[in-house]
């Protein structure tokens, strides 16, 4: 994957047409409701326990060429979500050009109330069904970390093989090449979406969570043929009935319906 190239002239060019008011801290402010979007390359848009090792976090403000589509696609995502999960749960979502943390180039992360993504060009598999389902997935995060309550923990690990222990960190899975996102159908046997799903419980909710509001249809398929996905499934959709009533296996199936 190429680092995306902003030339300084271009940048200032940029921020030219940009209201004043708009700007703070090297933030260029792409949308303010539901939820700011914003790019930048400053060091502040992460926590701080991220600016030394072992996390040591960077990004790079996203080019204008991207940004027109990067809009659409979390209006069409933040759209999802009912008004009052938004506003309790979610500040901002930083779009960047590039995004790294703990040594490794990552698509998202997400700190407690910020999601980060990583926006590069749809010929390098940036596409926009991508990009939304790591919103979805890296938010799922965020949702989990507030209410960890909603989800039955000890009945989601007895559906993993016996003796099975999750790696325990997403960078090592990376690191390490466990970190893939092909299906297979004996991953979906043992419960599994994908191999990255054997990283951490909350990759593992993360993979079920990004599919559901993508309104991926494969894994309503998986979940047909495979008990433990099925069941895993059901698990994913109970945690958010329970953030709100209204999120419920009708919802889910009718974001199907919505994306083709």
């Amino acid at each position: 994957m190429m680092p995306v190239i902003f030339r300084p002239m271009i940048l200032r060019s940029l921020i030219a047409l940009i209201p004043a008011s708009l700007i703070a801290a090297d933030e260029v402010i792409l949308r303010e409701t539901p939820v700011r979007i914003i790019t930048s390359s400053s060091l502040t848009i992460f926590p701080k326990s991220w600016h030394g090792e072992p996390v040591k976090a960077s990004g790079e403000i996203l080019s204008e060429a991207h940004t027109a589509r990067v809009r659409a696609i979390l209006d069409r995502a933040l759209r999802k979500y009912p008004p009052q999960i938004l506003r309790a749960d979610l500040k901002s979502v930083f779009v960047l050009g590039e995004l790294r943390y703990c040594g490794v180039v990552t698509s998202g992360t997400n700190s407690r109330t910020s999601v980060y993504l990583r926006i590069g060009d749809e010929k390098a598999g940036y596409t926009d069904a991508h990009i939304e389902g790591v919103f979805h997935a890296e938010f799922s995060s965020i949702l989990l970390r507030n209410h960890p309550e909603f989800l039955d923990k000890q009945t989601w690990q007895s559906l993993n093989p016996p003796g099975f222990k999750y790696l325990g960190n997403g960078v090592d899975a990376v690191k390490q090449g466990k970190a893939g996102q092909k299906m297979s159908n004996t991953l979906h046997a043992e419960g599994f979406l994908i191999e990255y799903s054997r990283s951490t419980q909350e990759n593992d909710f993360n993979g079920f969570s990004a599919r559901l509001f993508r309104g991926d249809a494969s894994v309503w398929a998986i979940a047909e043929n495979h008990s433990k996905i099925r069941r895993k499934l059901k698990l994913t959709i109970g945690f958010y009935q329970k953030l709100d009533a209204t999120m419920d296996e009708a919802f889910f199936k009718g974001l199907v319906k919505q994306d083709p």
